[in-house]
């Protein structure tokens, strides 16, 4: 679950032991190592195609951190780089797990100014004052429920830390679908990652692997308005069945009538409608529904209430 509000914190914290807390910050305790793999499967050929999509991975890394596009020679550069980090792990007889110290060391050592543009490119995030993913793994990412919560992180690190966090999650779902277990991915606040380029595509890419995965995808937003005008975003959307609508100011009926497949007729019931009310969708069936309830020592409305006001109101 990624959360970059942290409103799941409180649940973790209920699951005790079941449960880990991933609260990045630049002056976190907490790390997640970019080029966490399983290296005892490793060999010379990549027959299981790890080193392939780590190197794809970090082509989306380099990039963000560059600031701009990579052209041919960047992606060549990066590409053998990763290529022999992990084919000399895979020689050797002590397996280890490299961290971006080592990405950056192979990166000064080519011969190509290119080489020198992206390292340079990488010194704030891994020798620098951001270097919170130059670390080695220490969370307990085998937890039943996971939070990454990213409130906390500035600016630049935005971008990276979803594309690393996006990254650890995939591999967990791997993970998992091999015991034949189903992992389900609860995004809060979905608009945060589709924001960012790099972080879209790769969402996107899960989105559709992870159904064959055993999995399943949730995001979660008050911004459908400006999904609506985000091509992955609208993709996303069409490939979703299940669809859970609430109220929406100034909608666009039409585009999201056809984007989703709702009536637009049926689309009053979200358009500027009343709390509580919205439409769901599942396959090629609409319903509308009234969960509207009584506020009054109603255990269940407490338990729910996000409106601030009423909540400071209860409290004084």
């Amino acid at each position: 679950m990624i959360d970059p509000t942290l409103e799941y914190f409180d649940i973790a914290e209920a699951l005790g032991e079941q449960a880990a807390v991933v609260n990045l910050s630049t002056y976190t305790k907490n790390y997640i190592n970019p080029l966490e793999m399983d290296v005892e499967p490793l060999d010379l050929n990549d027959s299981n195609g790890q080193i392939r999509d780590k190197g794809e991975f970090m082509l989306g890394l380099c990039e963000q951190c560059y600031g701009g596009s990579l052209n041919s020679r960047h992606k060549s550069i990066i590409d053998r780089c990763v290529r022999k980090l992990y084919t000399d792990i895979a020689r050797s007889r002590e397996k280890h797990i490299p961290t971006m110290t080592e990405f950056y060391g192979l990166l000064m050592e080519q011969p190509e100014p290119e080489a020198k543009d992206i390292a340079l490119a990488l010194e704030l995030f891994v020798i620098g004052s951001l270097n919170i993913f130059n670390n080695h793994t220490n969370v307990n990412v085998q937890a039943r429920f996971l939070v990454y919560g990213t409130r906390d992180l500035g600016k630049e690190l935005g971008a990276i830390s979803t594309l690393v966090m996006l990254e650890n999650i995939s591999a967990r779902i791997a993970e998992n679908a091999k015991k034949g277990k189903a992992t389900w991915l609860f995004i809060d606040e979905f608009h945060t990652v589709l924001d960012k380029e790099y972080s879209a595509k790769y969402l996107y890419t899960l989105w559709k692997k992870v159904r064959k995965l055993g999995g399943l995808c949730t995001g979660i937003t008050q911004n459908i308005t400006d999904m609506l005008q985000n091509y992955t975003a609208v993709t996303m959307l069409g490939n979703s069945e299940f669809i859970a609508l609430l109220k929406q100011a100034n909608v666009d009926s039409q585009e999201l009538s056809r984007v989703a497949g709702i009536p637009e007729a049926q689309l009053r019931f979200v358009n500027n409608s009343p709390s509580g009310t919205g439409i769901i969708k599942h396959g090629s069936v609409c319903i509308p529904f009234d969960n509207r309830m009584g506020k009054e020592e109603n255990p269940i409305y407490a338990l729910f209430n996000t409106n601030l006001h009423e909540k400071v109101k209860e409290e004084t």
